[in-house]
């Protein structure tokens, strides 16, 4: 799961939870603007 926002802290609140259910793991969180993180991910 690619996770995307211009701030960490939304990510950090949620992540006890997401680690509750065991499923941190599978989480790739980006931190900054979703374009230009999309347009690196069509390069890759």
């Amino acid at each position: 799961i690619l996770a995307m926002d211009i701030n960490r802290e939304n990510y950090e609140l949620g992540l006890p939870v997401i680690q509750k259910a065991g499923v941190a793991h599978k989480i790739d969180f980006r931190e900054g603007p979703a374009l230009p993180l999309l347009d690196q991910l069509i390069e890759d």
